[in-house]
């Protein structure tokens, strides 16, 4: 291939340039390596933005005004995602406060039990049978009852340790906002000149850059659109049915309808226990709701919604294995925390394109020969 030769040229000819750009390129991610993640949420965003941008640009005098139609875009999405998203953070923040100091009233009185033997009252939501069960239970087994005490502690010290994590990094969740809606505003901006620039210094053919970009729109359609949109508007559903059904802390067991919709146990893993929950309690008015809501609405929405939103508007998602999901999930967020639900798939998937890109032209140079 007369491409690949000229880029191994390039390489060679050019080694005291290379060693140049790379101390260059090291002193440049050491100034943004702290801001990475801000600047991969504006990417995010301006992505999510850009077909809104393009129809302001168009009613503002066709594409003169760039500035004016960028701001005006942030300041919609400022008011459609951020504004909704902190709300529910600080609502969040307040429920697992609230399921910690739950907790810890029950590991309390439990631990007054097993020194003193003294009658336990357990909260008005737990089942009276489940409240005779332990009561037997703790009366009973020493070294059950130590179990006991030791997953109590535990779901305690959990619960505890992610209200104060949400606390601490109040201040920090704020700064990086403010990064990444002043660098949204350039990507919004400036994005197809961004993307150009950054296609014309890609060492691929014209064939290819065209290809491997078409490919990180359409992944990046479908994890967005087809993938966390989706299960966003499940939780928020499921939500409302829990809500609905008289269950405590909704925005909570809806962000964990949220976390569990992206995987194929879906968000049933929640709803379900609910209404096994209501059941057992007596109430078997609610437990019926939220069964069939979750089960007509929240279960199956996934279907009609997703193939509408990763087509609407002429988006071209593409299918991703489910194993990559996983994998990019579980791992992204391990690595990234919430930014890795977006981040680790992609980077899967494209991974496995080069690998397709390195297969296909080794394919080419041994048949050529």
């Amino acid at each position: 291939m007369a491409s690949g030769g000229g880029y191994a040229n390039f390489f060679s000819g050019n080694v005291p340039f290379m060693i140049f750009f790379a101390f260059f390129a090291l002193l440049a991610w050491d100034i943004t390596s702290p801001m990475a993640t801000s600047i991969i949420w504006a990417g995010m965003l301006s992505f999510v933005a850009s077909p809104l941008n393009r129809r302001i640009m168009k009613l503002l005098g066709n594409g003169r005004y760039p500035s004016a139609a960028a701001g005006i875009t942030l300041t919609a999405l400022l008011l459609l995602c951020f504004v909704p998203v902190l709300c529910a953070l600080s609502t969040l923040g307040s429920e697992v406060a609230s399921l910690g100091r739950i907790f810890a009233q029950l590991f309390v009185k439990i631990q007054h039990v097993a020194h003193n033997g003294a009658a336990i009252e357990f909260p008005d939501w737990m089942p009276k049978w489940i409240a005779d069960n332990i009561r037997s239970f703790m009366a009973d087994s020493d070294s059950l009852r130590s179990a006991a005490q030791n997953v109590v502690q535990w779901a305690t010290r959990f619960l505890s340790s992610i209200s104060a994590r949400l606390i601490e990094q109040g201040s920090s969740f704020l700064l990086n906002s403010v990064i990444t809606l002043m660098v949204s505003f350039f990507f919004i901006r400036d994005g197809e000149k961004i993307v150009n620039y950054v296609m014309s210094v890609t060492p691929l053919e014209d064939g290819e850059k065209q290809r491997f970009f078409s490919q990180i729109s359409g992944i990046l359609n479908s994890i967005i659109y087809g993938i966390i949109l989706t299960v966003a508007v499940q939780a928020v559903l499921g939500a409302v049915g829990w809500w609905f059904a008289g269950l405590g802390n909704p925005v909570f067991f809806g962000m964990l309808m949220f976390f569990f919709g992206m995987f194929p146990a879906g968000t049933a893993v929640v709803w379900v226990p609910g209404a096994i929950y209501l059941a057992f309690t007596g109430d078997l008015k609610h437990a019926a709701i939220l069964f069939v809501w979750g089960a007509a609405i929240v279960g199956t929405i996934d279907n009609l919604l997703r193939p509408y939103l990763i087509s609407a508007g002429g988006r071209g998602g593409v299918e991703i294995s489910t194993l990559v999901i996983i994998l990019g999930l579980f791992g992204g967020v391990m690595k990234w925390g919430f930014l890795g639900v977006f981040v680790g798939p992609l980077l899967l998937v494209l991974f496995i394109s080069v690998c397709g890109l390195y297969r296909k032209r080794w394919l080419e140079s041994v048949g050529g020969r």
